[in-house]
């Protein structure tokens, strides 16, 4: 028989003593730390690191855990997101905010905190970015970075960012420029910096990035040509104008005056996206500086889901997806200023789809050219069977590939006979 069972053998006859000896109903104090600690005494450097939690330094194990069973792992009396807000009030009404960190949301509170205790105030499990690059990995590469602003090079995340949830984007402290001016004062070098033009109320980080970069002024690693070059009066009105950030003239002509073949193609496009044509290319660019290509506002998929919301990926459904094959760019299969497809494929589904599915489509079902749908009178293509964001279906199919999905056109094995 092992120790264990012969210890709980043992505490069951003496309770069973201690029962008989206090009479029906009696009921014993018990030492929770002492009785605890016998079996987990692994707890004990968490309790004298320095920072303990206050149910573990009191003793209090049943505060937290069942001594029995439980629904939850750890023998935990509740999920530990509503379990933890039993006593930190304070966090429901965070929580309540327009903006909530993840792992708030998600009960993940041990994924920060250690429950027992420990060396960090707060019984944070790591300090600064060590902490938070756990899940922003990126920070590992902004560390590399030659200019690294100066919060971020003292880890003090929390200069800038709440940690739990806030109403701002971000989990800012402040909206806009709010968190910047803290540190940055609008004086006379502030001003000359930008030319002039009352930024102070702008969104600083559309141009400089936060955290760190590779460009003197924390600029974003990509700049627009009059940017770069310091040129603002190419776009814009003078900086004492009644109405500064005005543009010289409408965005069609003056972003054409430089990007004249896109927006010509995107002006002449069958099918335009609703922002091309220099209609407001600002939707989806940005015009002074980018981190990637095109200068885009955010990363392609974050663009566009500011507007799209494809097959309804967002509602968390299954068989909805935001990108094809888990994290397709979406200019793979999409043109972004227009084109003469449906949907702005940058091609006909067959031949868009066979470019990564070569050999499928070298024996699959008749389509193309003399082959109709007949559900809807057209072409017979990749899309009259799968779908790309709403396709709940194995191979990414419309309804069950065995047998209902082609049962909506081959209806004469449906009639009975």
């Amino acid at each position: 028989m092992s120790e264990r069972r012969l210890l709980w053998r043992w505490v069951g006859s003496f309770l069973l003593t201690l029962g008989m000896a206090g009479g029906a109903g009696a009921v014993q104090e018990i030492d929770q730390k002492e009785v605890c600690l016998s079996c987990h005494d692994n707890l004990e450097s968490e309790l004298a690191a320095g920072v303990a939690h206050k149910p573990a330094a009191d003793g209090d194990c049943t505060a937290c855990h069942r001594p029995h069973v439980s629904r939850f792992a750890g023998l935990l009396r509740e999920r530990p997101g509503p379990l933890c807000v039993e006593c930190h009030q304070n966090l429901a009404e965070e929580l309540a905010l327009e903006v909530v960190h993840a792992p708030a949301e998600e009960g993940r509170c041990v994924g920060c905190h250690a429950p027992h205790g420990g060396t960090h105030d707060n019984l944070l499990i790591a300090t600064g970015a060590e902490l938070c690059s756990s899940c922003h990995t990126e920070i590992v590469d902004w560390q590399a970075r030659p200019m690294r602003h100066s919060p971020f090079r003292r880890n003090q995340c929390s200069a800038c960012h709440q940690a739990h949830a806030a109403p701002f984007d971000h989990l800012s402290n402040r909206p806009g420029s709010g968190d910047c001016m803290v540190c940055h004062q609008n004086d006379t070098s502030f001003q000359s910096a930008h030319k002039g033009y009352p930024v102070v109320k702008a969104d600083c980080v559309r141009c400089h990035d936060p955290h760190a970069s590779t460009e003197a002024g924390f600029f974003r690693g990509r700049l627009h040509f009059p940017f770069a070059e310091g040129d603002c009066s190419d776009c814009h009105v003078a900086a004492n104008a009644e109405n500064p950030f005005e543009v010289t003239t409408s965005l069609d002509r003056l972003c054409g005056e430089c990007h004249e073949e896109q927006v010509a193609a995107s002006r002449e496009a069958v099918f335009s996206h609703v922002s091309a044509g220099g209609i407001d290319c600002t939707a989806c660019h940005n015009p002074h500086t980018g981190d990637g290509a095109g200068l885009l506002n955010a990363s392609t998929e974050r663009t566009c889901r500011s507007c799209h919301d494809p097959g309804g990926s967002s509602s968390g459904e299954a068989g909805r997806y935001t990108s094809h094959a888990d994290g397709v760019d979406c200019m793979v299969c999409h043109a972004p200023h227009g084109g003469d497809q449906p949907l702005l494929l940058s091609s006909d589904p067959v031949s868009l789809c066979s470019g990564c599915h070569d050999y499928e489509h070298s024996a699959s079902h008749p389509m193309g050219e003399g082959v109709r749908d007949p559900r809807s009178g057209r072409l017979m293509d990749c899309l009259s069977c799968h779908g790309v964001h709403d396709a709940p279906y194995g191979r990414y199919m419309h309804l069950a590939g065995e047998r209902d999905l082609c049962l909506t056109c081959h209806t004469e094995f449906t009639e009975p006979r």
